[in-house]
């Protein structure tokens, strides 16, 4: 057995040395190819078709830009066609259409063709050549825009230039036991995106990153994996040797088990069969099973021990289990509370805990250390707060009393009709679907609001949101649920309008309704924003609105569900009283967050010595770890040229840069910002932004040293004019306009 033995390990050794690369010959991955068509289109009076050929490349290629313009109208047509290249992409060797002229700074192209009328059509076709490629991020387009008769439109085509995969490294062993698992891996490069194939040398083949695998028959096996991308595919093999001998490896399924906790031991073991597994759990408990469940009766740091043994020899593995104990927690309610109204509730524990857990007794639940609830009717709830550390669970409970508040007034919700979803903001624009596409509400003659009897308690805000209300009730509709999230969202922007002096629905941190609404954490659809100021009293606000055109139509929608009021009273402030209530719809979806920029705006002119000021808003609050990263491009790799993770105010966050100290010239580049996580991946991005930044002319450009050489006769020479430079003047970004949203400076009644 010695001498059997010793042979296979000289084989193993031989074996162990042979890993070898094998380039295939170059072809194209039609799978991932044909995620590429290179086709486009644009619809309408003219028609537009592009055609790029090929649409997967790489540095060094040409490529062919195909277009054609069919005229539909009834007369000729000049309709202005803008084409972008991406930045590694230029103007190939070709004559340019009539009508066109090339855009250096912009890498593109005018073109103004005269088309024929009905059906008459004009083409072109350009070679482009591809220079560079951006190797992590291939995927690009070409972007075509038409204009015509103050019309717009704009359509894309995605290409992908990038390199070859490259497989740098096959991360195996060289030797596994027979039934033990084996994870594969591989570091790869080149441009993505990749799809793998292992071919496991015994028939079988995984299409899988990162498989685990198990070989049930000793021997040699020859590992291929195959890596392709859009543009070719390449292989690499090796080898791996599958041998009888035990080998001890285990894991378990909670590695931080708590005291009386059931414990299942999973064995990762190989081995010819058959094996005979002895395990020693460190607290003088014995076991033979292959997979045993064990439960720690004391807590402490237990050195686990598993001896595995068959015919060929023997193996061992330890691991040290640290077994702890629940946290202690403890849990602190007020007395009681209203319906309608927020009540706070806080928990206390160890030094262990790593989360609290809230189940409010109303089929509601939230999480953290001290939050804050509110009931939408009376009654006792059972509270559970559950703490949790990296050993278990524990809970408490308790009784809460809620008495009625100003919900008492409530009718039974009533919903007619179907939510509508409000649709996401094309980042950088505003957006007129705050001003709620619905239906005009007509009056007869105008609306009287008469005061009506409110408890004694209640607060300015309450009785706004009884008035709406009733205001309602008056045109037969339903009322409306008190929201304490929207709620949150009203005062918020309230209490904004009072202390920066305006009166818009646009915030004083450039955010839009719908986005307060996600950032307060309401689930679903935005359905309108009033506001009033420099009434004293809830029933001339709504008196108001009602009065109001645009206003009167998100009080009295019919597919309304939910409200949420604010009021501030300021003294100080222009308008004294200032009144919001935000409107949602149960039935909707909430607005998709994105990262909107502010400044500085598209195609901005400024040095590139100044100091760039860079704003964007995100509605959310960013989670731990949690980063944007502001990016600038050229020519050349993009640039980090700053991270922010606090905001400057409310959603609005800011950087402020000189971008000479990440930039090595002047010239045309996009900024980009991005929402990364503690590992670098990309969570959200905003579009791209050109911004032109041009040479300091109050910088001399340096004049190079000239050595002086003996010569017979030294004849001065005339000193060369400086060219003058042109002077750049940076452009100061556009203040966006408010969104035309349901606004009106109310003029109060005397």
């Amino acid at each position: 057995m010695v001498a059997r033995t010793r042979q296979l390990l000289i084989l193993l050794g031989i074996a162990f040395i042979i890993g070898f690369l094998t380039p295939r010959p170059g072809r194209a991955t039609t799978g991932l190819a044909t995620l590429y068509t290179g086709l486009a289109e644009i619809n309408g009076p003219y028609r537009v078709e592009m055609r790029v050929d090929p649409p997967v490349s790489m540095p060094g290629q040409q490529i062919m830009l195909t277009v054609e313009i069919v005229n539909q109208l009834k007369a000729t047509g000049t309709p202005e066609l803008r084409l972008l290249l991406p930045a590694g992409v230029h103007l190939g060797q070709g004559g340019l259409p009539t009508g066109a002229t090339v855009n250096m700074q912009t890498n593109g192209l005018n073109w103004l063709p005269v088309v024929p009328a009905n059906g008459g059509h004009v083409s072109f076709e350009l070679p482009l050549r591809v220079e560079t490629a951006d190797v992590p991020h291939p995927e690009q387009e070409i972007t075509a825009v038409l204009r015509y008769d103050q019309v717009e439109l704009t359509t894309s085509i995605p290409i992908w230039i990038g390199i070859p995969p490259q497989i740098e490294q096959i991360t195996i062993p060289v030797q596994v036991a027979v039934g033990q698992p084996v994870q594969l891996d591989a570091q790869i490069g080149g441009s993505g995106p990749f799809a793998r194939r292992w071919r496991l040398g015994d028939g079988r083949e995984v299409d899988v990153d990162r498989p685990e695998i198990v070989y049930g028959s000793v021997g040699f096996y020859e590992i291929e994996l195959e890596v392709s991308n859009p543009l070719t595919t390449v292989s690499r093999r090796q080898q791996i040797a599958v041998v009888p001998h035990p080998a001890a490896q285990f894991t378990l399924e909670d590695v931080t088990p708590g005291i009386g906790q059931p414990v299942q031991f999973i064995s990762r073991s190989g081995g010819q069969p058959p094996l005979v597994y002895q395990w020693d759990f460190g607290d003088g408990v014995l076991s033979g099973e292959a997979n045993p469940i064990h439960t720690f009766e004391a807590a402490g740091t237990f050195l686990v021990h598993l001896t595995l043994e068959n015919a060929y020899g023997q193996s061992e593995a330890f691991l040290p289990v640290t077994v702890g104990l629940p946290p202690e927690v403890q849990m602190s309610l007020p007395p009681g509370g209203r319906a309608g109204e927020p009540v706070v509730l806080m928990a206390t524990g160890d030094e262990t805990v790593v989360a609290y857990r809230w189940d409010f007794g109303d089929g509601r639940f939230l999480e953290g250390q001290q939050v804050s609830h509110v009931y939408n009717r009376a009654g006792d709830f059972y509270v559970i707060v559950q703490a949790e550390n990296e050993f278990g669970r524990s809970e408490i409970g308790q009784w809460l009393h809620i008495d009625p508040g100003i919900l008492r007034l409530y009718l039974p919700l009533l919903v007619n009709g179907v939510g509508t979803a409000v649709t996401t903001i094309a980042p950088g624009r505003e957006d007129d679907s705050f001003a709620a596409s619905l239906p005009p509400v007509e009056l007869t003659e105008p609306f009287s609001l008469k005061p009506i009897d409110v408890p004694p308690d209640s607060s300015p805000a309450e009785q706004l949101f009884l008035y709406i209300n009733e205001a309602r009730r008056q045109f037969n509709l339903p009322p409306l649920n008190h929201v304490f999230e929207l709620s949150r969202a009203a005062q918020q922007h309230t209490d904004d309008m009072a202390a920066f002096a305006y009166t818009a629905h646009l915030g004083a941190d450039g955010s839009y309704p719908a986005e307060r609404l996600l950032r307060y954490r309401y689930p679903y659809g935005y359905a309108g924003e009033a506001t009033a100021w420099g009434f004293q009293y809830p029933w001339q606000a709504v008196e108001f609105w009602i009065n109001s055109p645009a206003h009167r139509r998100i009080l009295l929608n019919q597919y309304a569900t939910d409200v949420g009021v604010g009021f501030t009273q300021d003294f100080s402030a222009p308008n004294v009283w200032y009144w919001t209530a935000e409107f949602g719809n149960r039935l909707g979806s909430p607005l998709s967050p994105v990262i909107r920029l502010q400044e500085p705006a598209a195609d901005t002119e400024a040095y590139f010595t100044d100091v760039i000021v860079y704003r964007w808003n995100w509605p959310l609050e960013l989670a731990d770890g949690q980063v944007f990263v502001v990016y600038l491009q050229g020519n050349g790799p993009e640039v980090a040229v700053g991270r922010v993770a606090v905001p400057e105010l409310e959603t609005r966050y800011g950087l402020q840069t000189a971008v000479h100290e990440f930039l090595s010239h002047a010239g045309t580049y996009t900024w980009q910002v991005r929402l990364e996580d503690a590992l670098g991946n990309t969570l959200a991005e905003s579009e791209r932004r050109t911004i032109l930044l041009g040479p300091d002319p109050a910088i001399p450009t340096p004049t190079p040293e000239v050595t002086p050489t003996a010569v017979p006769t030294i004849v001065p020479t005339q000193t060369p004019t400086p060219t003058p430079q042109p002077t750049i003047v940076p452009t100061q970004p556009p203040v966006p306009p408010p969104p035309v949203l349901i606004t009106a400076t109310p003029v109060p009644s005397p």
